[in-house]
């Protein structure tokens, strides 16, 4: 039985407390008690005053964390190796030395003194450990921050990774038992996973802490090694939030909060100080990087795994979908997906948030958002901005669907780190070196990344953007590789190939179309445009009843657009009846 302090390096150990001897628990610890305080140079008065003011035993349950962590710790380092000894005096001695020996872990043996003469006559003053273990852990962050890497040896720096690895996570789980009183369980799980990532997986590797972290260890770098902006934007927030916790702590000063929030607020994405404002959306970014429930399985796991990989190349292609019409686009290359199966299956996806898509229902949630009422489908990209997600609905009302062929769509070809444009690669390359004189892995790293940004840049709606993520690249060349690109005749090459990349990029909000394509599609009012309409018995063309079969049409834009053609009432009436039975 472990009694444990948490004000002090006061530790007391039973062994061989069973159901016959559980009466003499208390003579026992107070005999324990007395050889503790005698070592620590206390007086036999105080101690009895102490154990007068104690009055009668209580059990209670542990209400932090960290004593637990305290105690499994403290049994495993001092107790279980001490575990043969069966005289309990002579532990009891050595447990104080082993205890004092472990440094500032736990408190010093001239505190322990300072703490309980400070108590006397022992109306107790709170002595929180938790600060003084925290100071200890960052302290020790701060003296890591100050390491050059190009002074140790590889095996001095393996070390000062675990060194700066088990330092930030004893931090974090401080911060996040801290957290626990203030946020949702989900909001401390995004904030341990960010946290964890950044920290240890990128930071530490650069021998870089929390107190240093904006000299080397960017999240903005994060991009170049397939870190999406939601993910880099938590990220910021994430480290916001413990350096808020740092700095009600005491741990750092006005000055280094002031450069942590500069740090992270190069995104002009981040989460409003007021974490109750829009908890619809904390909620979603709470849960993007934690892993969901295991969902029940509707179909099949086979299919169940297939129509996921439709979803996430829906998303990726269109941007948003409404669940109707990506069944109908399902259903026509797999004949047997059954609506009612399938809309189960949509609902047990209700609120899985990933980085992949993202499934709610607008009657729901969004009462403001002017928007279809109905259950949509689309990427988590969108939902930080208001404005954007009706915006972009309203702006692909009307415009085809690309579909490829089964096994294209859900072969992950439209992953947005996947299939950048790999055809142009080896003409960039080649241009690259032949007219620019890049070589090495400077012509390698130059076209992959030209060829991520035009990939990647947030365009607008319109098609004369694809000109301001060419000049992006331009910049980008001539910065990092000492170039000087112009839009002039001598640089014509390199501009057409970055035109005729940029424009053969599939686009969200063209429905997947390319630019290019787009082009040469056909929209829902051309399609009516076409129909030869006999006033007396009109009927849909052939094209546009195939089109909403297969999913290309969204039935619903079309009966908006007949809804304010001009054609006659009767017509109208017939036409929708049509599209409404299909």
């Amino acid at each position: 039985m472990i009694f444990l302090n948490d004000a002090t390096t006061m530790a007391i150990v039973l062994f061989d407390v069973n159901a016959k001897n559980k009466q003499t628990i208390k003579e026992r610890f107070e005999k324990q008690l007395a050889i503790i305080w005698q070592e620590l140079g206390l007086s036999a008065e105080s101690l009895a005053d102490y154990l007068a003011t104690g009055g009668d035993w209580q059990i209670n349950k542990t209400i932090h964390p960290l004593q637990v962590k305290t105690i499994t710790n403290f049994y495993q380092n001092v107790i279980k190796p001490q575990k043969t000894s069966t005289n309990e005096i002579d532990l009891a001695k050595a447990l104080l030395k082993k205890v004092q020996q472990k440094g500032r872990i736990y408190v010093g043996e001239g505190e322990t003194v300072k703490v309980i003469e400070m108590a006397q006559p022992f109306s107790i003053k709170h002595v929180n450990l938790e600060e003084l273990y925290l100071k200890e852990i960052t302290n020790k962050l701060r003296r890591l921050s100050q390491l050059d890497g190009e002074d140790l040896t590889a095996d001095e720096v393996d070390n000062a990774i675990q060194q700066i690895q088990d330092a930030n996570n004893q931090l974090l789980d401080l911060f996040l038992a801290d957290a626990k009183h203030n946020y949702s369980t989900k909001t401390i799980r995004r904030y341990r996973d960010n946290l964890q990532f950044y920290l240890n997986e990128w930071a530490a590797y650069r021998l870089s802490t929390l107190f240093n972290i904006y000299v080397q260890t960017s999240v903005d770098e994060l991009e170049f090694h397939g870190v999406g902006k939601t993910e880099r934007t938590n990220i910021k927030a994430s480290l916001k939030k413990l350096a808020k916790y740092l700095k009600d702590k005491d741990i750092i000063s006005d000055n280094e909060y002031d450069d942590i929030l500069v740090y992270t607020q190069k995104d002009p994405v981040d989460f409003d100080e007021d974490e109750e404002e829009d908890q619809t959306i904390e909620d979603f970014l709470a849960s993007l990087f934690s892993e969901s429930d295991k969902l029940p399985v509707v179909f099949d796991p086979q299919t169940d795994k297939m129509i996921d990989e439709y979803l996430k190349s829906f998303v990726a292609l269109y941007g948003l979908i409404s669940a109707q019409q990506a069944y109908q686009m399902i259903h026509g290359q797999n004949p047997s997906i059954d609506k009612e199966r399938f809309d189960q299956y949509i609902q047990n996806k209700f609120n899985e948030m990933t980085m992949e898509y993202f499934i709610i229902d607008f009657r729901e949630e969004f009462r403001d958002v002017d928007i279809a009422p109905e259950i949509f489908i689309f990427s988590p990209l969108l939902i930080k901005d208001g404005d954007r997600l009706p915006s972009f609905y309203k702006h692909q009302q009307g415009l085809p669907y690309y579909i490829p062929e089964k096994e294209v769509l859900i072969d992950n070809n439209f992953n947005p780190f996947a299939n950048i444009s790999s055809n142009y690669q080896q003409d960039l390359e080649e241009l690259l070196a032949n007219q620019y004189g890049l070589s090495g892995d400077d012509v390698k790293g130059a076209a992959f990344l030209s060829l991520y940004q035009l990939k990647m840049s947030a365009y607008g709606l319109e098609l004369s953007s694809v000109n301001e993520a060419i000049n992006k690249v331009i910049a980008f060349l001539n910065e990092e590789h000492g170039l000087s690109v112009k839009q002039d005749k001598t640089n014509e090459p390199l501009i057409k190939l970055l035109v005729l990349i940029a424009t053969n990029i599939r686009r969200p909000w063209n429905r997947g179309w390319s630019n290019y394509e787009l082009l040469r599609t056909k929209d829902i009012a051309k399609l009516v445009a076409e129909m030869e309409i006999n006033l007396e018995d009109p009927k849909l063309s052939n094209e546009i009843i195939s089109g909403i079969q297969a999913g290309r049409i969204n039935r619903d834009e079309l009966l908006n657009f007949l809804e304010d053609s001009n054609l006659p009432p009767k017509v109208i009436s017939k036409l929708y009846k049509q599209a409404e039975e299909l």
